[in-house]
């Protein structure tokens, strides 16, 4: 970052060591061109607008460690041997599994095994990356990776499930995407609590709720602003500021609206003069995953900007339009993983975010940069969406909490990344605000907003789903709030990239078992029931490749143009190596894989389900098996791919992706190298509201172990 008002703007890749970062320029007019202290003094002046990116250089057309030609052919043939003979460990699958009873089926004991999985960054991952894309051989390859996880015994369980007549086989959900229709009288039950949360008034019952940490709250900037301690404009002021002097450290933010910005704070700041305010939002600053349009900023999604400014939305999405009709500033759009394809967060484009509280750890993904904006104090609330733990992981890892709704809870627009995975969110300091931000974001949709338009109101039908409330299902009831636990899942030890010393990866388990303690102790006193879960090795695969096989699919037009058959040859936009291989993967699925992961999605949404009602009323687990990992040394320029890690950091995550419940994460203390540990509450669909309350109780049990990161890296805007 640089004084005098500028701040660089992220574009194109750049040298390791000399990356490009935001800068906001003075506008043409004697307006705009006001340093923040006149923008001060006359807070209806907009300060500062950005300047657009230019696109750079393509990854595998400049690559230097490309250079020689007959090098590159050489190692691309050790490379292909090495893959296909010894580091993917391939396969030729024959085995048949036997589901000749229903107990192979429904008793099969816990059998997630770690994926072995090369790991490439660099000239090995471009050299990878070209074998996969540019030659004959990469088709060939890539169906011995997936030979390599038995793919095959997906078909063979979809297969098995089909002709059961059985209760839990979830034929009655069909194949299509996890949204579920509720029957009347349970409906009316949703309907009459939204009544009494709104009588309630909503959220506030909450407020001063949370305890330890510095964060600051919703309600605190009401406060402040009621009491008239600061205004608006000047807390957007400290803002612009302190991301000035961070930026070039924790590249957390995409692209600053500063005009917008300004000019927001401003209204805001006159409407609380004049007694006008529109509620509890009004003039708290906020930040959203450029993953749904925000009007005049760049709907990226993760790339790089375009140099057309083909990228630059014309009107906000859904989301934004709520935020701004409650009041709330806007700042900016935060980084994320290219294309949310990996959980680690790290994005070559934009050479951040950095984890604030190790710089060399990654900070989780792909909703990385609202993490860390919340983690550093930037914001009291950031959006994120999540489609593999893309809230969950980031919250965990940085340090916040992280509510990912059910699937289609939380509307947004169809233009955005709609795959039946996928659904956005709030990260934020303490429940409470992500209470607050679930009331707000998650109403039904209006005639304004096209609901006969949307394909979630039209799938679900009627009225569309049910409203968005904060009773739990035990309020009111004389019982204990059952948690459930798998004790083989939540026992599963971290192995390869993601295994840390005995002392960090102790350090999730203990606080595992300590929250459990805590709810034990909880006004509710919480019964830890145990239950099981078959088959959770084929439901993570599905998973997996449902996703890949969604996002190649969405992608693979735009990027290529319609290549028949190699994708580079036609290739008009660049995506980033690890992008590419994703992609690959998920082209390379056939249709009778992808139908076979639908239809175990079908029987595992029946197998949760069975669970959360029958059993349990919330499950617990770890949030990640471990806690942050370090960037490999020499990754930064190009990103690296290690799905074996992928994969795990997902173990506990992808229940919510694959069968659309919500969960949340919560800051659970530290490691004993002072990084963030963190625990996950599952539960029932339409129930957010159980996750919420028992999150609650949580924040309670780690309250004297919340921490922030270092001065320098964090501010208080209300100080």
């Amino acid at each position: 970052a640089t004084g005098g008002g500028k701040m660089k703007k992220r574009g194109g890749r750049g040298k390791e060591g000399q990356a490009s970062d935001i800068r906001a320029t003075a506008a043409a007019t004697p307006a705009a061109a006001a340093t923040p202290a006149a923008a001060a003094a006359n807070p209806t002046q907009p300060a500062l607008q950005t300047r657009p990116a230019q696109r750079k250089n393509k990854y595998l057309d400049d690559d230097p460690g490309l250079a020689a030609p007959m090098i590159c052919l050489a190692a691309s043939a050790a490379i292909l041997a090495i893959i296909v003979g010894s580091v993917w460990e391939v396969t030729d699958f024959q085995r048949s599994e036997n589901y000749d009873t229903p107990d192979k089926i429904y008793d099969a004991p816990y059998d997630v095994t770690h994926i072995p999985a090369p790991i490439a960054k660099g000239w090995q991952l471009s050299l990878i990356t070209r074998i996969l894309i540019s030659s004959p051989a990469g088709d060939f390859v890539m169906r011995q990776v997936m030979k390599g996880v038995k793919i095959e015994s997906l078909i063979e369980l979809a297969d098995a499930l089909q002709k059961d007549d059985g209760p839990y086989s979830g034929r009655e959900f069909g194949m299509s995407e996890p949204l579920i229709r509720l029957p009347t009288e349970e409906y009316n039950w949703h309907v009459k609590a939204a009544g009494e949360t709104a009588k309630d008034g909503g959220a506030e019952k909450f407020a001063g709720t949370r305890k330890g940490g510095k964060y600051r709250t919703v309600r605190d900037f009401h406060n402040a602003y009621k009491s008239g301690a600061i205004k608006p404009w000047q807390v957007v002021k400290k803002l612009v500021e302190f991301i000035k002097a961070t930026d070039s450290t924790l590249r957390c933010v995409q692209e600053l609206d500063l005009e917008g910005a300004s000019q927001a704070a401003a209204e805001s700041s006159a409407r609380w003069t004049k007694g006008t305010q529109r509620g509890v939002w009004d003039g708290v600053p906020v930040m959203i995953k450029p993953e749904e349009a925000v009007k005049g900023l760049r709907f990226t999604g993760g790339r790089q900007a375009r140099s057309d400014k083909g990228d630059v939305a014309k009107e906000d999405g859904i989301i934004a339009r709520r935020l701004r009709a409650a009041g709330a500033i806007i700042v900016g759009t935060t980084v994320m993983h290219e294309q949310g394809v990996q959980p680690t967060g790290y994005n070559p484009w934009y050479h951040g975010p950095k984890n604030p509280f190790a710089l060399d750890r990654f900070s989780g993904g792909s909703s990385s940069g609202s993490a860390v904006a919340v983690a550093a104090g930037m914001v009291p609330v950031a959006i994120g969406w999540d489609g593999g733990g893309s809230i969950r992981i980031p919250a965990a890892w940085s340090g916040t909490v992280g509510l990912a709704p059910g699937f289609a809870r939380v509307p947004y627009d169809a233009s955005s990344n709609l795959v039946e995975v996928t659904k956005a969110g709030p990260l934020t300091g303490y429940v409470e605000d992500a209470a607050e931000a679930f009331m707000l974001l998650a109403q039904p949709l209006t005639q304004a907003e096209g609901r006969e338009r949307h394909p979630w109101h039209v799938t679900y039908g009627g009225d569309g789903p049910p409203p968005p409330h904060l009773k739990p299902r035990w309020e009111g009831q004389k019982r204990r709030v059952r948690v459930g636990v798998f004790q083989d899942w939540v026992s599963h030890r971290p192995e390869g990239t993601g295994a840390g010393t005995t002392a960090t990866d102790d350090a999730v388990y203990k606080a595992f078992e300590r929250a459990l303690a805590g709810l034990q102790a909880a006004p509710f006193g919480a019964e830890i029931v145990g239950f099981h879960m078959p088959q959770m090795h084929k439901q993570s695969l599905s998973h997996a490749f449902l996703i890949s096989s969604m996002f190649s699919f969405k992608l693979i037009e735009e990027a290529f143009k319609g290549s028949s058959t190699y994708e580079s040859a036609a290739r008009d936009d660049d995506l980033q190596l690890a992008t590419y291989m994703q992609l690959r993967i998920g082209r390379k699925l056939t249709a009778m894989e992808v139908i076979a992961a639908r239809r175990i999605r079908a029987f595992a949404i029946a197998q949760w389900r069975r669970v959360l009602t029958e059993t349990a009323d919330v499950i617990l687990t770890p949030t990640l098996p471990m806690t942050a990992i370090q960037r490999p040394v020499g990754s930064d320029p190009l990103g690296f791919t290690d799905s074996g890690l992928f994969v795990q950091m997902l173990r506990y995550i992808f229940v919510g992706n694959l069968v659309g419940v919500p969960g949340i994460a919560i800051p659970a203390g530290v490691d004993s190298e002072g990084l963030p540990v963190s625990v996950q509450v599952i539960c029932l669909h339409w129930h957010e509201a159980d996750c919420i309350d028992v999150g609650r109780e949580l924040e309670k049990v780690f309250a004297k172990e919340r921490t922030t990161p270092p001065a320098s890296l964090f501010v208080d805007l209300l100080a």
